[in-house]
């Protein structure tokens, strides 16, 4: 009985301290990846984060810090699937926040404004008060107001050109007339009213004035600041950075 009992503590010791051991390694393997981040080694970075989540993949930290280090080298699509993993990982609102900020400065680079903007929306409801997710939220919100008028312009531009077939007919009608009007010197091939519209002004509407973006970048500078400081956990083996991105 005795030696029965002294083998199962012997099997919860040594599985107690499999465990220690496989977190202490977990937070060494972090701690390393961040040292190469704050190098600017961004794929020795993301080869240590990868190792930490082979011993331990429910944790934040690691899916967290490999999406930042695969931002920086501009892997967008993996990037995006990490910062997606940690949000749904995260045990803090300062971890969900800044997931979701990061998940919107990824799709901001993918050229998807308005996923994005979803995104910015999400982390303001976890943290009203994020200036820096606020201010990039607004210039999401208009670059996807932008992309929609740019795309409503290219769709009238090819709807305007299905006409012109249909008035060969009339045109061939009125060649007599035209070379009457040649002897004059008068050719108005070409003219139209629609022809005289100044193309610089169809995409004005939409675009972000230069002066807003200054003042919103000036308005939140400090703020972003003390925000990143706020959610940056100073741990060893905690987050390196947030990507709070002007943009």
């Amino acid at each position: 009985m005795n030696t029965k009992i002294l083998f199962l503590s012997f099997i919860i010791a040594f599985s107690f301290s499999g465990i220690l051991f496989g977190q202490e390694n977990y937070r060494t393997l972090v701690h390393e990846g961040n040292q190469k981040f704050d190098g600017k080694n961004y794929d020795g970075a993301s080869s240590k984060y990868m190792e930490a989540i082979k011993t331990n993949e429910k944790d934040f930290a690691a899916h967290y810090n490999l999406g930042n280090a695969l931002y920086k080298n501009k892997k967008y699509e993996e990037a995006k699937a990490e910062f997606d993993k940690a949000q749904k990982l995260s045990q803090t609102l300062p971890d969900k926040t800044a997931a979701l900020h990061n998940l919107g400065n990824t799709y901001m680079q993918m050229n998807q404004p308005e996923k994005a903007a979803d995104y910015y929306k999400q982390a303001l409801k976890q943290n009203p008060y994020n200036e820096a997710t606020r201010k990039n939220y607004e210039i999401a919100k208009l670059k996807e107001k932008e992309k929609q008028q740019q795309n409503q312009n290219k769709q009238n531009n090819s709807g305007k050109g299905g006409g012109n077939d249909q008035n060969k007919d009339d045109q061939k009608g009125d060649k007599k007339d035209q070379k009457q009007d040649q002897g004059n010197g008068q050719q108005n091939e070409g003219k139209s009213d629609q022809g005289n519209t100044p193309k610089q002004n169809q995409n004005e509407e939409g675009k972000m004035p230069k002066n807003l973006e200054n003042a919103i970048l000036d308005k939140v500078n400090e703020k972003e600041k003390e925000t990143a400081r706020r959610i940056l956990n100073k741990n060893s083996y905690s987050m390196p950075e947030s990507n709070e991105k002007d943009w």
